[in-house]
């Protein structure tokens, strides 16, 4: 908010301390917009609108009042900051607008002090709202723990060092291949579960956690005790007393084998495609979308063009077009970008590292690669000019 344009509501009747405040604001070189209303009506629109980032008062209006403007945003459970902007009132008067939800009260006759006002008030007002998410976040962790075992894979989990009593859900258990409370839980238990190839790690985690962090997660494979290999997200938070002592560990299991198995079949996958891409017997490559720049190609395509792999990377597709086909190349990608096929072929010349110019037919397919929009294209036919 500091730093960026502040977007004033200003409560006033009286136009020429509207105009004072405006000069003062400015002459402080603050970036702000301020909208000047006087009335009830519109106090009440404008607010919820969400779009003022603070509120200036003037204490008294007709018919209308700064206590009055306060109740009517806790009426309407409106949090923003308020600053009484007033000629001289009552210290009654000036505690109870405190009381009501104002934040700080500048007096007419000492305006200067008003740039300085708004700005600290908003770095309250910001050092508040992270607070507030801070603490939602706590209690949203702490309402998850305490329903784990409404949410489908999931297992919580408490250690109390200062009394040794460890506590597991019963979803944990269960993860772990055990009926509830059939063993009693404890880190040992938990660490005899991890696949004997993940222990060490998971060992060395720990304890690197145990001595200088405040939380930690990680990922790792057990053997549960029915011989079944799963993959498990694990967190979990350390709280520790004011001698940095651990006094309790708090966390949760997640099962992702599901997670896993899903990508290591797409790296499979994509590993069958990489061997069947560069073992084609056909000259092939992957080129970017709006660059045009080579971001592959087989060894097929190396051995016909005689262009090294890294001579190709550091190329884009016009290097292999005749300098005078490199306007129809261009005409050609931009109508394939805008086409509604996928799959397309196409005739054109290409030329050899050696100069030879070449007659192909290609067919060319929108890919994605590496997460980028990407063609990828495969030479079918080709032909070399006399």
């Amino acid at each position: 908010m500091i730093g960026n344009e502040i977007n004033i509501l200003h409560l006033e009747d009286e136009v020429m301390d509207a105009y004072l405040v405006r000069k003062i604001l400015e002459r402080a070189l603050l970036k702000f917009t301020i909208t000047v209303i006087c009335d009830k009506a519109s106090f009440a629109s404008a607010i919820q609108t969400g779009k003022y980032d603070i509120i200036l008062a003037d204490h008294s209006m007709p018919q209308f009042t700064a206590v009055d403007a306060l109740r009517i945003m806790k009426e309407k459970n409106i949090d923003l900051p308020f600053i009484l902007v007033t000629g001289t009132v009552s210290e009654e008067y000036s505690v109870n607008a405190m009381k009501e939800g104002a934040w700080d009260y500048i007096l007419k006759d000492r305006l200067q002090r008003l740039p300085s006002a708004v700005t600290g008030t908003l770095e309250r007002y910001q050092a508040t709202l992270d607070k507030k998410k801070h603490l939602n976040e706590i209690i949203a962790r702490e309402a998850m723990m305490k329903e784990a075992e409404k949410l489908a894979g999931f297992g919580s989990w408490q250690a109390n060092l200062m009394t040794g009593t460890t506590f597991w859900s019963d979803h944990k258990y269960r993860l772990l291949g055990y009926e509830p409370g059939e063993v009693v839980p404890s880190f040992d238990v938990f660490m005899a579960r991890i696949h004997p190839e993940d222990s060490a790690y998971v060992k060395q985690i720990h304890e690197n956690a145990f001595a200088m962090l405040d939380k930690l997660q990680y990922e790792c494979r057990v053997v549960t005790v029915g011989g079944e290999i799963r993959y498990l997200h694990s967190e979990l938070v350390i709280k520790r007393n004011e001698q940095q002592q651990i006094e309790t560990l708090a966390g949760f299991i997640h099962d992702v084998t599901e997670v896993r198995q899903a990508m290591k079949q797409k790296e499979d996958s994509e590993k069958k495609y990489k061997y069947l891409f560069e073992h084609n017997p056909q000259p092939a490559w992957v080129i970017d979308t709006c660059t045009h720049k080579f971001l592959d190609v087989n060894h097929a395509a190396i051995s016909y063009y005689g262009y090294s792999y890294e001579d190709f990377i550091g190329m884009t597709a016009l290097d292999l077009r005749p300098k005078e086909d490199s306007a129809m190349y261009l005409q050609y990608a931009e109508d394939s970008r805008n086409a509604a096929a996928t799959t397309w072929k196409r005739n054109g010349r290409h030329q050899k590292k050696d100069g030879t110019i070449v007659q192909v037919e290609i067919t060319a397919s929108n890919v994605v690669f590496d997460e980028k929009p990407a063609q990828l294209i495969l030479l079918t036919h080709a032909v070399e000019q006399a």
